[in-house]
């Protein structure tokens, strides 16, 4: 009888383990899973980022449209304002405002540093969107 009762308590031991295992395994590769969406999405939004920065370069007309290797982006001109649409070809887009007046003062690079940090805000608050969605998709 006393041999019954350690065979059963070497069993619970070892479905607990493993359960615990189990446990610990899950949550690092879902950790791992995460930190590739972020890289996947940081990478695509420097790629949106370059196509608007290059279209921004661009500008010639009023409304346009380029196309690049990695999606295309269209822009319209309202006065000093440049609103920019990063479309990617895996359908994901993102929007990017830019100042075109140029003062003194942007010339010592303090406009056009604000100018960054609002479109990488913007950027980010599109990742942190689709990674939502696509977390409550899982």
């Amino acid at each position: 009888m006393f041999r019954r009762k350690v065979k059963a308590g070497v069993l619970l031991y070892a479905v607990f383990m493993a359960a615990v295992f189990s446990m610990l395994l899950q949550f690092y590769l879902n950790r791992q899973v995460a930190g590739q969406r972020l890289q996947l999405l940081n990478r695509e939004k420097t790629v949106a980022y370059a196509m608007a920065v290059w279209t921004k370069e661009s500008v010639k007309d009023a409304e346009g449209r380029l196309e690049f290797d990695q999606g295309s982006a269209s822009y319209s001109r309202q006065g000093d304002k440049l609103d920019i649409t990063s479309q990617l070809r895996n359908g994901h887009s993102y929007n990017f405002g830019f100042s075109l007046a140029r003062p003194e003062k942007e010339q010592e690079g303090g406009e056009a540093k604000k100018e960054q940090e609002t479109a990488q805000k913007e950027a980010e608050a599109a990742d942190s969107e689709r990674l939502k969605e696509e977390q409550n998709e899982d």
